[in-house]
């Protein structure tokens, strides 16, 4: 009888301790797995943000490429006419004025620094091939600007060429512009499509992204600034130009 109870009473504990000991590695297995699992979706989040950012910033610089690209096509259009007509210039001085493809790629000095220079930002990424991409798409559009763009202005004088008739119609549109830029803005567009594809973004995706970071620029600190020094301004100047009649009166007065 008296084994029966001690047999009893080590089964109690032993049952309690079981439980105690499952307790305690659910509470540890729960406590390390959320832990690891609210640093994972961080990761993810910042992952896409990236993502998000090198793209927005990449499909900024092919728009502007394509807009450069239509005015060198515009000014091929405009050299045929003038060839049909070598008065066009004397008629129309400034046909060749918005004939000046030049690009300023709005986040070149931030977000590409951001991704060359920062290992942790292709850890980041975790997509080799991704970050090969962007870096050409990086190269390509520099590229583009040094040979192209900045060769066209040189080329032309800064535009200041654009009003000769020879001049004009020396330049080799097509030969020295629009076929190799052409083909590199193919190239970009080509690798931006594979990058978009890789990361699970949709053009839908970067139309938001798009609409939040221009509204965010809208109401950024800078603008504000801005506003309140206008603001003052319009303020001063009131001011002043009460100033000015009062003291004008007070000279009519004497």
């Amino acid at each position: 009888m008296v084994a029966r109870v001690k047999n009893l009473k080590m089964g109690s504990i032993m049952k309690q301790f079981l439980l105690s000991l499952v307790a305690t590695t659910i509470s540890i297995v729960l406590t390390f797995g959320t832990a690891a699992w609210l640093d994972g979706k961080k990761k993810d989040e910042a992952r896409r943000e990236m993502v998000m950012m090198i793209l927005y910033d990449l499909a900024g610089s092919i728009e502007q490429v394509e807009q450069t690209d239509s005015v060198l096509r515009c000014g091929f259009e405009h050299q045929v006419a003038l060839a049909e007509n070598p008065d066009l210039l004397r008629q129309q001085p400034w046909l060749f004025a918005q004939i000046l493809p030049y690009v300023q790629f709005k986040y070149s000095n931030t977000v590409e620094r951001i991704f060359s220079s920062n290992i942790e930002t292709i850890n980041t990424l975790g997509n080799v091939l991704f970050a090969e991409n962007v870096s050409s798409i990086y190269l390509l559009r520099n590229t583009y600007k040094d040979l192209v763009c900045d060769k066209f202005m040189t080329d032309t004088q800064d535009g200041m060429g654009l009003v000769n008739y020879e001049q004009v119609m020396n330049l080799n549109f097509w030969g020295d512009y629009i076929l190799m830029g052409g083909a590199m803005l193919g190239e970009m567009k080509e690798k931006f499509t594979q990058c978009q594809q890789m990361m699970d973004v949709s053009d839908a995706d970067l139309a938001i992204y798009r609409q939040k970071r221009e509204e965010m620029e809208k109401t950024s600190a800078a603008d504000s600034t801005l506003n309140a020094l206008q603001k003052e301004m319009l303020q001063g100047s009131k001011r002043l130009q009460k100033a000015l009649e009062k003291g004008k009166k007070q000279a009519d007065n004497k």
